[in-house]
């Protein structure tokens, strides 16, 4: 295994939700950076859990939302997510979410953890916790206060699978989410 030491840290930005650092990192080869940009939680956990990606199902579908993400320039179909709260478990967020995001409602008994990914860990000092959230119950609507969200779309698995296959689904937890959904004995 490569050994990296972190020789200095420098903090680059903050907000209220990340700190971005700059770590100066040698290896044992003496490979050297002295600029490796590290994003960390505001908050960070032990197990480095700071987001939740949730994925609705309704009788045999799932919902998807399309949203405009800033950073690629694009609209995608994502499952909700958001970031754990302070003094939030990963199940209250993920309630929490589906219910500010979408409008549903889910029983926690009816929330299926399906593990944990991490988005880029390259780059990010996390790792978020996948769920399902089984017989959602309400009517989906549109949120007033959640920048980029445009619409909603309940997809059958066929449907699932050529949006991945058109590149439309490019978020790595949406992506987890409805591969081991899918993978899953009924």
């Amino acid at each position: 295994m490569t050994k990296v030491v972190r020789k200095n840290r420098r903090l680059a930005a903050a907000n209220s939700r990340w700190r971005v650092y700059y770590d100066h990192l040698v290896d044992h080869e003496g490979n050297e950076v002295e600029d490796y940009l590290v994003v960390e939680g505001r908050n960070p956990r032990a197990n480095l859990v700071t987001g939740v990606d949730v994925l609705p199902v309704l009788g045999d579908k799932v919902l998807l939302m399309r949203v405009y993400r800033h950073a690629v320039g694009r609209e995608l179909w994502e499952v909700p997510r958001g970031f754990i709260d302070e003094h939030e478990t990963a199940v209250e967020a993920a309630l929490r979410e589906l219910t500010e995001e979408t409008g549903l409602r889910c029983a926690p008994t009816e929330l299926l953890a399906l593990g944990t990914y991490a988005p880029e860990p390259g780059l990010l000092s996390a790792y978020a916790a996948l769920f399902v959230a089984t017989r959602c119950e309400g009517t989906p609507r549109l949120p007033k206060d959640e920048i980029g969200i445009g619409n909603f779309a309940l997809l059958a698995r066929k449907e699932i699978e050529e949006l991945i296959a058109a590149g439309e689904i490019a978020h790595s937890g949406t992506l987890l989410l409805c591969c081991r959904f899918f993978d899953l004995p009924r």
